[in-house]
């Protein structure tokens, strides 16, 4: 049974901040991703978990992205040291892992340091291939869009498109996560409930808009929401502004996310 949903049900969920909190109160992430072709990628999932009320943001990507980043970013700390990212690590803040990344040493490096601990962690784009031949982590969510999950169950994208039911249920049996399967009426499941989206159109068939996704639905499980109600939360917000947006086309990732701080400020 598939229980549809949209925005007004669910922003509720919503963290409301007291007017004594700190930065540590708002909650801490660490993000990891930005290859050497995509840095893109992992600035827009940035943008997004400090639009949404990141408390503190940590960003390990490639050296040549740091001063980058930083030089139009202060307020991201951003770092290339594989010392520091396992220092993190160990402090058990949330991961989101994946904006822009491929399947590549610099990645496979980075999975086997992440894989076996117990963390709270979320996985794009490359990181949710790599699971397919090692399953290591605990606790996990996976942002497929249909062809990494085609890539994930070893079937066609059409297969996929054609039968999304059947595809979010069978990557919940081989993966113990919680799924959701990006696209129009995005499903969300844990395995046991699935849940379809109402919000979101064709606004958001553009490069970008998947790792804003992921950077809000991250920024929200590490402010403390609950790992379905951040999927839940973070899906139907971003399709709602989308589908607010005055643009039928051409809407841009960035004045997506500027969107989305302005409605949670309106809650």
């Amino acid at each position: 049974m598939i229980t549809d949903f949209t925005f007004d049900e669910v922003k509720k969920y919503l963290p409301k901040k007291e007017i004594n909190s700190n930065k540590y109160d708002s909650g801490q992430l660490l993000l990891i991703g930005g290859d050497n072709e995509y840095p893109g990628a992992i600035i827009l999932a940035a943008q997004m978990a400090i639009k949404s009320g990141i408390g503190l943001l940590y960003l390990y990507t490639k050296s040549q992205n740091v001063i980058k980043i930083l030089s139009k970013y202060p307020e991201i700390i951003v770092f290339d040291d594989k010392n520091r990212l396992i220092e993190l690590i160990s402090k058990k803040i949330p991961v989101l892992a994946g904006p822009g990344t491929k399947d590549n040493k610099w990645t496979e490096e980075i999975f086997n340091l992440i894989k076996d601990k117990p963390l709270s962690i979320i996985l794009d784009a490359a990181y949710i291939e790599k699971i397919k031949l090692d399953n290591s982590f605990k606790t996990k969510i996976l942002l497929p869009h249909e062809g990494e999950a085609a890539r994930l169950l070893g079937v066609q994208s059409s297969e996929v498109r054609n039968n999304r039911l059947d595809s979010i249920k069978n990557i919940n049996d081989k993966h113990n996560s919680i799924v959701v399967l990006k696209g129009y009426r995005t499903l969300i499941s844990d395995g046991k409930n699935i849940y379809k989206c109402l919000d979101g159109d064709s606004r958001l068939s553009t490069a970008g808009t998947g790792d804003i996704l992921a950077g809000l639905i991250s920024s929200l499980l590490a402010q403390g929401l609950k790992p379905m109600d951040s999927c839940k939360l973070g899906v139907a917000i971003h399709g709602y502004c989308a589908q607010k947006s005055n643009f039928k086309s051409g809407l841009m990732p960035s004045e997506l996310i500027d969107s989305i701080r302005d409605h949670i400020n309106q809650l």
